[in-house]
């Protein structure tokens, strides 16, 4: 057990696994749980040749959530884990002009009033990583979800160390 990660549940993986299909089967359920309760838990899902492993990852600001993602990577790497699905709430910039990146900080688009996504991203240690976008804005009590985007092979941050063989073609 670590600081701020912790299992909370896991079951057998069927033959039929579609690595895909669950990942956007966790957007999907992140969708709702937003809708419903106005603010979204952070959950990963550590999924191994055997088993998905769902774990509550925890962290009250950015030097925690480093702390917390560098110890989820740790336990996927040590499960021998070939997938790793995280979803979080983040802030989002709908495609940003690379000066804008050079200049980035944490807490930057927060600052500036960005827009709120959920980020769900699909990676491992011999894959490209996947991640699906999907911005939203609050309305009073209501959620109003925009369009989802999808970007392939760029390194997320606080997954680092986290990919270290040959990429394989998905």
């Amino acid at each position: 057990m670590t600081e701020h990660v912790e299992p909370s549940w896991s079951a057998g993986k069927s033959e039929d696994f579609s690595l895909k299909d669950f990942a956007l089967g966790v957007l999907e359920i992140a969708k709702e749980n937003l809708q419903r309760d106005g603010d979204l838990v952070p959950a990963a899902f550590i999924v191994t040749s055997e088993e998905i492993q769902c774990v509550a990852v925890n962290f009250a600001d950015h030097e925690e959530k480093a702390a917390a993602y560098a110890e989820l990577v740790m336990m996927a790497q040590e499960l021998e884990a070939v997938a790793l699905v995280t979803c979080n709430d983040a802030f989002w910039k709908n495609k940003p002009e690379p000066e804008y990146l050079d200049g980035y900080y944490p807490g930057r688009l927060a600052a500036e009033g960005a827009k709120e996504c959920i980020m769900l991203t699909v990676s491992g240690p011999a894959m490209q990583t996947w991640c699906v976008d999907t911005p939203y804005e609050r309305q009073g009590n209501t959620i109003r979800f925009g369009e989802s985007s999808e970007s392939f092979g760029e390194e997320v941050g606080f997954l680092e160390n986290w990919r270290t063989g040959t990429l394989r073609v998905q």
